[in-house]
């Protein structure tokens, strides 16, 4: 890219553009200062964040300290191209990395750290003497990390190590050549995941790729997926548990899990109309949460679309968000806080970058539609019943209550969550999306203080 210097770098606080999306999520839509697309987003917790961007001619770098409702422009250098991956290390310690343009189409890899949460950056180390980009890494404490450089840009990942805050990095080894490897993540010093793509071949040459080692990156066993281009991100859930989101070449996404850590990863679930970009999970809950977009042959990128488990990968819940915007950002700060990043690629010009944040875990939002106070608590017939593969359902509350509303299968396993908050009374609807549930006899169960009630309804598709 060209980058558009300026010799001040003037903070610029973000006026946010508040929208409430549709009812099928609980999303808040901010708007960033600038045109393009926001990128990579960190946060160390609900309030302390970063994001990276671009307004398709030079970097933009942002932190929040208030949960995402403000963004300030950060300082930082002026030559920096692109940031690829950012990590919090403690409140204050943040580390990014990326690449630097030294020429037309031709790139070094760089390293920044802040050491005040995002406001100000700094180049460390000799990194940027490399040739290439440096696309993804993980450290395990402030001095000690591994990352991927791709030397060429045109798939030849190496995979390196610092133990000095990247002040140094050392060359452990060229993976494989022809390799484009953009994700990984170790267990301890030794263990690791690494995916991504084959690069070159053409497109009836790509597949999907996952490397594992236990020898601290010195030797890899590997799995191809030849029904996949490539294998765009993965999360692990806990030391043994991950999942992992491939790009099909049939189109759309499939997406893996593997039980015993890295070692065979097995197709799940595949969503023929869907490209699932980014995953992340909460630690040791059973939750992971996907994003991507719904594609279409005419309109491109017509919806955002998120996917959900909280059960380890046994169950999804596919949820659609009527944005025309490209999402390529995701990070999860709680089970209830969830963010994610993107821009208006398809406007002309382009549409303001964007964040959007969550404080439900990306479930479905109750509607309220009716203020009158009912006389006693109820819970409705859904409506169309059966249904494929939308009903809604609806609900009084009489008083102020913590309202649960989960669907279970016909074994009495939970398959959704719907509602899991306080609200105040009123009439309420939501609504039930099963278009990743097989037909069947499903319950839908209302928990408040003092009272339940379940009701049967169908789905058949």
């Amino acid at each position: 890219m060209n980058k558009f210097i300026v010799a001040v770098i003037t903070l610029l606080t973000l006026n946010s553009s508040l929208i409430i999306l549709n009812s099928d999520a609980q999303w808040v839509n901010y708007t960033l200062p600038y045109n393009g697309i926001a990128g990579t987003i960190g946060f160390f917790n609900a309030n302390t964040g970063v994001s990276s961007g671009s307004n398709m001619s030079s970097l933009q770098l942002y932190y929040t300290t208030n949960a995402g409702s403000n963004w300030v422009l950060s300082t930082y250098p002026l030559e920096i191209n692109n940031l690829a991956d950012v990590q919090f290390m403690n409140s204050s310690i943040v580390y990014a990395c990326g690449n630097e343009a030294i020429a037309p189409a031709s790139y070094r890899t760089a390293f920044l750290k802040s050491a005040n949460s995002g406001i100000t950056w700094v180049k460390v180390g000799a990194s940027d003497t490399l040739k290439g980009s440096m696309d993804n890494m993980h450290f395990f404490d402030a001095n000690t990390g591994y990352a991927l450089i791709d030397s060429s840009l045109t798939g030849n990942t190496r995979l390196y190590k610092t133990t000095n805050v990247g002040v140094n990095w050392q060359r452990i080894q060229l993976i494989e050549a022809g390799m484009k490897l953009n994700n990984l993540y170790f267990f301890d010093m030794n263990t690791g995941i690494i995916s991504g793509k084959k690069y070159n071949g053409g497109p009836a040459g790509l597949y999907g790729v996952i490397y594992k080692t236990t020898n601290g990156g010195i030797s890899f066993i590997k799995t191809t997926y030849s029904g996949a281009s490539e294998i765009r991100d993965f999360t692990f859930l806990n030391s043994t548990t991950g999942i992992a989101t491939g790009f099909s070449k049939t189109g759309g996404t499939t997406i893996y899990r593997t039980t015993n850590s890295g070692s065979q990863w097995d197709s799940i679930l595949y969503l023929s109309t869907r490209t699932i970009n980014n995953i992340e999970s909460i630690q040791n809950t059973g939750t992971a949460f996907a994003i991507g977009n719904m594609m279409d042959t005419i309109n491109g990128y017509i919806v955002i679309s998120t996917i959900k488990t909280t059960n380890y990968g046994t169950n999804w819940v596919v949820k659609d968000i009527n944005q025309n915007t490209l999402v390529s950002g995701l990070s999860l700060i709680d089970q209830n806080k969830f963010m994610m990043s993107g821009g208006d690629l398809y406007s002309n010009p382009y549409g303001p970058a964007r964040i959007f944040i969550s404080t439900n875990g990306g479930n479905v939002f109750v509607n309220q539609i009716g203020s009158n106070v009912p006389s006693s608590y109820s819970l409705g017939q859904n409506y169309p019943n059966p249904f494929n593969p939308r009903t809604a359902i609806s609900l009084c509350l009489p008083v102020v209550s913590f309202v649960s509303l989960k669907v279970y299968d016909i074994m009495g396993r939970e398959v959704q969550t719907l509602v899991n908050e306080n609200l105040q009374p009123g009439t309420y609807e939501t609504t039930l999306d099963g278009s990743m549930l097989n037909s069947g006899v499903y319950f839908y169960k209302l928990v408040t203080d003092g009272y339940s009630e379940t009701k049967r309804m169908l789905l058949v598709k």
